[in-house]
């Protein structure tokens, strides 16, 4: 029969308490965790809920029952409610409730972030180029398309992308792209007089490549340059707020200034003779950088400030065209984003950032090594605010209302370092404290040398204990005298004793390019640090694998030994001058054979270069190798810029301290080798093989 316990079960579902001692059997019920109604997101399994419950109200003689105990209908409900740490306690039992709420949030949190995670991953793949793929591109960017068909025998397509101040034309014919026209309707013509060359970059990512089938033609490259330009389009405000005459407007006035520095160089004395490129590099890598819009097949405005190889000049136009396709340029793409900083200046739109004259006169007491730079602070730009209430009207009310119906835009100037760059935590407080706003996903604590050299996964590594990085590789030199270089096994080992802690810098939001111009100097810094770690301490194909030339297994005497063998062979061997001469000979070939078989041996030992890494208060390396008759110990800053400083050196003394050319060496030549070089192996090598 029935019981009212029963009843109540089936109706609302199953309780802790409805579980109790009572003359009736236990119902053969299921476990608690089949039950729907104990849901953490649901309300009906709050407190308010339970204590409407007959079952908290009654036991099975109908008695008031306030903490019975629990009696569990099977040894597999006890052991799961034991894990959920519910005792034989009403209030217990809705604390373990309670815990099964946040397991359970935890684990839908969880798969929501890996749900994030696979969509992500699935959006870097854009898909081929088509019609279906561009218009579902433009859609996804919020932006609007329509097709529209040619009613000429070609029957051509074309697609029309329009947003707030952007307009993109996209001809089809058999679903391949023929031609494309990029405009900005009523903006300035600072930003007109680069249309062209931005749609001629998103025309090339469409096209197809000679020999290429539509099959293989992705819209990666087009989407990530399209996309720039949407987001500038999608956060504008028509009319008022026009953020690409915004982008375009810094890029007037940072050019202005790069042409000034630019010629300021060539008037230097000190720069007399020196090329164009090495006077681009020089303000590239040194002064306020190198803007560029619509550069190396991207969209945009960018600020190039640090390259590979700077002072690694170009002998041929060839080797100038290799050198801009391959070396790598650390460079600021600037575009614009929500303003999520109260404390953050909104965007201005203005192409007088800096003044015309470059430079002010310094304060009296002012002491500064080089010129200052006059930066301006444009005014602010205001957009039109919410719709006027109908209902308040009148003259004073209307002049009122067109006041506060200005407001700033909620959008502040982006900046994405191309490509990230690893510093020190101290840099990034630094830049947080000048009024950038930086953005961190990563909010694990890291070391900098595990950024730049990263632990496998899984591996047990302490921040606070000394790391060993070890590195063999095959080394580029060219022994003195000779042409033809050589290679020299090396074993490059990098201690970090203490711990240096550090952040990626990935992209930050700022008011005014100054705040990008002043923190140039550090950021070179650390990219000039980390491209010299990762030349010394990164394993790669390359040299290792290239077999010696055969001149170098000429300067051996095994041929030259059989042929005097051979005429000893003729000679005649009753002559004793010709017996005593030939032992000699003999006798000399045999010693020259083994020195030379003896250097040979010395020169397959991996040369071993142990390097410390410090950073604060700036970056500091001590270099260790043999050299001569002792062993070499060099200490050395990487100062602002990527400039090198010689701390301490035993290498250089009265003994070398003059070149065979006569030239006085220096102690300052030891840290421009290094910036010429930026490999430690091979600034070793040339220690050794040029200052010996």
């Amino acid at each position: 029969m029935a019981t009212p316990m029963k009843h109540a079960l089936s109706q609302q579902g199953r309780t802790p308490s409805q579980m109790q001692h009572g003359a009736a059997a236990t119902p053969p019920v299921s476990t608690p965790f089949s039950v729907p109604h104990l849901s953490p997101h649901g309300a009906r399994s709050s407190p308010h809920q339970v204590k409407k419950s007959p079952a908290t109200t009654t036991n099975m003689g109908g008695h008031p029952s306030s903490s019975a105990a629990v009696n569990f209908d099977s040894p597999s409900a006890a052991a799961a409610f034991g894990a959920l740490h519910i005792s034989g306690g009403l209030d217990m039992g809705l604390q373990g409730l309670n815990g099964l709420g946040t397991l359970t949030r935890s684990a839908e949190d969880e798969r929501a972030k890996r749900l994030e995670e696979a969509i992500a991953l699935l959006s870097r793949n854009q898909g081929l180029v088509s019609e279906a793929g561009l218009e579902r591109l433009a859609k996804r960017l919020g932006l609007d398309c329509m097709f529209e068909t040619s009613m000429g025998p070609d029957q051509t397509r074309t697609l029309i992308v329009a947003g707030v101040a952007l307009e993109l034309l996209v001809v089809f014919s058999n679903d391949i792209v023929q031609s494309v026209s990029l405009a900005f309707p009523e903006s300035a013509d600072i930003v007109i007089k680069h249309a062209d060359e931005a749609g001629g970059i998103l025309l090339r990512d469409l096209q197809l490549e000679p020999g290429q089938s539509p099959l293989t033609k992705k819209l990666d490259n087009f989407a990530a340059n399209f996309e720039r330009l949407a987001i500038l389009d999608k956060l504008s405000v028509s009319p008022g707020l026009n953020l690409y005459e915004a982008v375009a407007g810094i890029y007037e006035s940072l050019n202005r200034l790069h042409q000034w520095e630019l010629q300021k160089a060539r008037e230097d004395l000190a720069l007399t003779g020196k090329s164009d490129e090495y006077l681009d590099n020089l303000v590239m890598c040194t002064r306020s950088g190198t803007p560029a819009m619509n550069a190396r097949d991207r969209v945009g405005l960018s600020l190039d400030y640090w390259k590979e190889r700077r002072l690694q000049l170009s002998t041929s136009p060839q080797m100038a065209a290799r050198i801009a396709r391959t070396e790598k340029i650390w460079s600021i793409l600037i575009g614009c984003s929500p303003l999520g900083d109260i404390g953050l200046g909104p965007v201005r739109i203005s192409d007088k950032w800096i003044a015309v004259d470059m430079e002010k006169t310094p304060l009296p007491g002012d002491i500064h090594s080089g010129p200052i730079l006059d930066w301006l602070e444009p005014q602010n730009t205001f957009i039109p605010g919410p719709p006027q209430d109908q209902h308040k009207s009148g003259p004073g009310v209307d002049a009122m209302h067109g006041v506060l119906r200005q407001r700033l835009p909620e959008v502040a100037f982006h900046a994405i370092f191309d490509p990230p760059i690893h510093i020190s935590l101290s840099l990034w407080d630094r830049i947080r404290q000048v009024g950038c706003s930086l953005s961190s996903t990563d909010l694990q604590l890291k070391s900098y040398d595990n950024l730049v050299f990263p632990v496998q996964p899984g591996s047990n590594y302490d921040l606070s204990e000394p790391r060993t990085i070890t590195c063999k590789r095959m080394v580029e030199f060219t022994p003195p005298g000779e042409i033809q270089w050589s290679l020299r096994a090396h074993t490059n080992t990098l201690y970090i004793y203490k711990p240096i802690y550090g952040k990626t810098l990935t992209d930050l939001s700022f008011s005014h390019p100054q705040q990008l111009v002043n923190m140039l100097p550090y950021l070179r810094q650390y990219a000039f640090l980390s491209t010299l770690l990762e030349n010394s301490f990164k394993e790669r194909p390359g040299p290792s694998t290239i077999q010696k030339k055969p001149t170098m297994t000429s300067k051996k005497t095994t041929t030259r030994r059989d042929d005097f063998i051979t005429f000893i062979s003729r000679t005649d061997s009753s002559d004793p001058s010709h017996s005593l001469v030939a032992q000699n000979q003999l006798q000399q070939e045999k010693e020259a054979t083994a020195n030379e078989d003896e250097h040979q041996q010395q020169q397959d030992q991996p040369l071993k270069i142990d390097v410390t890494l410090t950073v604060h208060p700036v970056p500091r390396l001590q270099v260790v190798f043999p050299f001569r008759e002792i062993t070499a110990n060099i200490l050395l800053e990487i100062r602002e810029n990527g400039q090198v400083h010689i701390e301490a050196q035993n290498v250089l003394d009265e003994s070398n301290a003059t070149a065979p050319n006569g030239r006085p060496r220096r102690v300052e030549d030891l840290g421009k080798a290094l910036e010429t070089i930026e490999d430690i192996g091979k600034w070793c090598e040339f220690i050794r093989t040029r200052w010996a």
